[in-house]
């Protein structure tokens, strides 16, 4: 197949997406505002330079539609609910494809009628809709989208590199003791929702406690100067590492060192670092959102929290740190959990049957076949 892609460049999202279906062998390409090389796909800009939203979108739609009919895709597949899902729809090629990612469901679409409405207008022109959770895809069909064909497909983890025991120096590299406790967030710093404010704020009453945890604050996007400074506001010490961006060849071992993997939002769908954390074997304290919550069951392989409390959070972090046994327990429950339910290479796969569906003129069934 020849695939066109309309998603977020220099996302590892969407590299890991993409490189899948050139290694299976189909000509893919991305077309994107946020140019970045990926090994097998070919990168086709579609910026402006307008900074006037209305007409840069309108500018960069007669460029995608160019593009479409020079490289005739068998398909399209647009990832992102606004913004790119705007240039899909209007775009007016089928098969059209849309797969949603969080906030572009949960909260862009709500801000002003506008985006409601554009949005609703996209779900009303793909033909098959994807996204990682049952939740999501409820809150796709309350704006409006055909259940029908609406599939559940994880981002998925690589499970031969995300194991129990990755190899690493992480604790070497960073000053950490080998018997100290790791507690370790790396959600992004790009949205106040990901309280990761929250989360410096329950240092110090950890590091009272106990005094030999170690925290690692890290993020794939955005700038973590705010929170580096509120760090210093609340004098803490050196167990505190701030480490920016963690190239995801290394992320295994980071993970597979920590002892608590937080990840404490008040809006998101499931999160890939979760997934990734607990076939890691790492135990996991969640916000109670549904999307992370059809994964982990509190009490039985993690903690749930309410998202911005932060005493709750402290508490939590406080009885994993105090009971290895928990701890074990929930990495040995989290690791089987992954396994069974999110193989990258197998939600991929069917992805990819989906789109042969499509391709074929088949309307893809629940199951994926037609």
């Amino acid at each position: 197949m020849r695939i066109a892609y309309l998603s977020i460049g220099g996302h590892i999202h969407t590299e890991r997406w993409l490189r899948y279906f050139v290694r299976a062998g189909h000509d893919v390409h991305l077309l994107t505002v946020q140019p970045a090389p990926i090994e097998g796909v070919t990168i086709h800009d579609i910026r402006t330079g307008i900074p006037f939203k209305p007409l840069h979108y309108a500018v960069a739609l007669a460029k995608v539609k160019r593009i479409l009919a020079r490289i005739a895709p068998d398909l399209l597949h647009t990832h992102f609910l606004t913004g790119y899902g705007y240039w899909g729809a209007f775009a007016g090629f089928h098969p059209f494809i849309m797969t949603v990612w969080g906030d572009d469901v949960y909260v862009t679409p709500h801000e002003t009628a506008l985006k409601g409405s554009l949005a609703r207008t996209v779900l009303s022109r793909a033909d098959l809709i994807t996204g990682d959770s049952e939740d999501i895809l409820t809150h796709v069909v309350k704006m409006g989208g055909d259940p029908e064909i609406c599939h559940v497909v994880q981002w998925g983890v690589d499970l031969d590199r995300f194991r129990p025991n990755a190899d690493g120096a992480v604790r070497g590299e960073l000053g950490i003791p080998a018997d100290a406790h790791v507690v370790i967030s790396i959600r992004s710093f790009t949205q106040a929702y990901y309280n990761i404010d929250t989360i410096v704020r329950t240092i110090p009453r950890v590091l009272a406690e106990e005094p030999e945890t170690h925290y690692i604050i890290a993020g794939n996007e955005g700038d973590d100067s705010a929170l580096r400074e509120l760090a210093r506001s609340l004098d803490l010490d050196d167990r505190v590492h701030f480490v920016g961006r963690i190239p995801h060849r290394e992320l295994p071992a980071y993970l597979a060192t920590s002892d608590v993997f937080l990840t404490v939002p008040s809006v998101d769908a499931t999160p890939v670092s979760l997934l990734e954390a607990m076939a890691c074997g790492a135990p996991v304290i969640i916000s109670n959102l549904e999307s992370a919550m059809e994964w982990v069951t509190d009490g039985e392989n993690g903690l749930v929290v309410r998202p911005a409390e932060q005493e709750e959070l402290e508490d939590a972090i406080l009885r994993l740190i105090r009971d290895p046994a928990m701890r074990a327990r929930f990495a040995a429950a989290g690791v089987e959990k992954v396994q069974q339910g999110a193989d990258h290479a197998k939600h991929m796969a069917r992805m990819e049957a989906l789109c042969e569906e499509l391709v074929a003129g088949r309307r893809p069934t629940a199951d994926g076949e037609g």
